[in-house]
């Protein structure tokens, strides 16, 4: 039998200290590497996070740059996305084939991605509020029956376009590459009967003008008058008192029509503005205990906003 004495106690304490802080520092070293890698993994993830919520911090690419682009241009809560809803349960009624344009923003941008891997369930939702929300800046294309290109749609929040509270902002960085980009555009230009105060609408007149400046010759401008159903001109569905629309416009928006004067001798005796004028409704909107139920609009509106837009593609 061997002899245990006080200094092979301590000797066999020692050793056991040593294994069990050996083993302590170990974990504590594993743990700080699981940590700073996590904290790497999610900074990563939260500053892809802030540049793809941030549209000057997305680099956008217009793949097909010969079929036009069909901008619906407005101020924040006056239609655009909804629009954007309507014209596509429409269009898909019709035949007509709509995608979103994945190659629009970078492959990693997962908010982007999750938007176009969704965005035929957020335009078939009974809910406006799904669709308004959930919706970013974003380019889908339509297809005819043939799966030839017809046009593409580009939708973005209203603040990116002009915000009441900055309204001297200039346009972010996706905005100026559709500008830059040599496709035909045809502006959509939102406005409605009750959208902001006098100061609100003057600025967005202004805005207007300035985004006029930014035209190319091939370019075409179509005011959608949103909400036309709030007003007094609607004498049936689809029957609507356009020359006194016009000038309720007019009178809620002074000048807005000026840029686009016809400055042909000729042709202004007849045309007196290069641009058309189209009344719209996106649907009806009900409160309910889940939320905000869409239901959409007679597609006698969609018909005509679409003839209009078709033209427009062929120049």
């Amino acid at each position: 039998m061997p002899v245990i004495n006080d200094q092979t106690l301590q000797a066999g304490q020692s050793n056991a200290n040593d294994s069990g802080n050996s083993a302590g520092n170990d974990q504590t070293v594993n743990s700080a590497s699981d940590t700073i890698q996590s904290q790497v993994t999610n900074g990563a993830q939260q500053a892809n996070m802030a540049n793809t919520n941030n549209p000057n911090g997305v680099v956008v690419t217009v793949a097909d740059q010969q079929t036009p682009i069909v901008v619906l241009f407005g101020p924040p809560a006056c239609g655009k996305t909804m629009t954007l809803i309507r014209m596509t349960r429409f269009l898909l009624s019709m035949g007509y084939t709509i995608n979103p344009i994945r190659t629009f923003r970078p492959a990693n941008d997962t908010i982007y991605q999750d938007i176009c891997n969704k965005f035929h369930l957020i335009v078939n939702s009974n809910f406006a509020a799904q669709a308004t929300s959930r919706i970013s800046f974003m380019l889908v294309e339509v297809l005819d029956h043939n799966q030839r290109s017809i046009c593409q749609i580009l939708e973005a929040p209203g603040e990116y376009y002009f915000d009441p509270q900055n309204p001297n902002a200039p346009f972010p960085n996706f905005v100026n590459a559709i500008i830059g980009s040599p496709n035909r555009k045809i502006w959509t230009i939102i406005v409605e009967p009750n959208w902001g105060n006098t100061p609100d609408r003057a600025n967005y007149v202004k805005k207007i003008s300035l985004l006029k400046q930014s035209m190319r010759a091939k370019d075409n401008t179509v005011f959608v008058y949103n909400k036309i159903d709030l007003t007094p001109y609607v004498r049936k569905i689809g029957d609507v008192n356009i020359k006194g629309a016009f000038t309720q416009v007019q009178n809620l928006y002074p000048s807005i029509f000026v840029p686009f004067q016809n400055q042909n001798p000729v042709s202004k005796l007849w045309r007196e503005f290069n641009c058309d004028f189209v009344p719209f409704q996106t649907g009806f909107y009900t409160e309910s205990l889940n939320g905000i139920m869409y239901n959409e609009s007679p597609k006698e509106y969609c018909e005509t906003l679409w003839s209009c837009i078709k033209k427009k593609i062929t120049g």
